[in-house]
């Protein structure tokens, strides 16, 4: 029986740590889960648009604007775009600025602003990938 019970507390222990090193795992941010977010909450963006949901329109522009970029992600893009980096900064900005004009157009319940602040972040998307997704691929594997 205590054989039994002994058993059981390790296998239990070995789960709890298989459970940590897995949470520890989820809260490592990476690119990929950086874009994949931003992804997702682009998806809600336009949902909201179409649908006048300027609650959820300003909530995902907000999302946007401040998505976290962890130092050492910052770190690695610089290093692998060189002299381009500074390209990078000036696109994912200008992107930042159309996420911060949707998340105000939204609030004043500007539908026709906030859908051209939406057009002017979609161009900073399809831009920044244009230009540096080939390059960054590697960061997000």
């Amino acid at each position: 029986m205590s054989l039994l019970l002994a058993a059981g507390l390790v296998s239990a222990s070995s789960a709890s740590a298989q459970t940590q090193k897995e949470e520890h795992e989820e809260q490592k941010v990476t690119l990929r889960a950086i874009m994949s977010h931003l992804g997702a909450e682009y998806l809600r963006l336009t949902n909201a648009l179409l649908i006048d949901d300027f609650k959820a329109l300003q909530e995902s522009a907000k999302a946007i604007e401040g998505h976290p970029l962890p130092d050492e992600i910052i770190a690695a893009i610089k290093d692998k775009l060189g002299k381009s980096f500074h390209g990078f900064e000036r696109v994912d900005e200008e992107s930042h600025r159309a996420a911060a004009d949707l998340a105000r157009r939204a609030a004043a319940k500007d539908i026709v602003g906030a859908a051209k602040a939406f057009g002017s972040l979609a161009q900073g998307c399809v831009s920044c990938h244009k230009q540096f997704r080939a390059t960054l691929r590697p960061l997000s594997d």
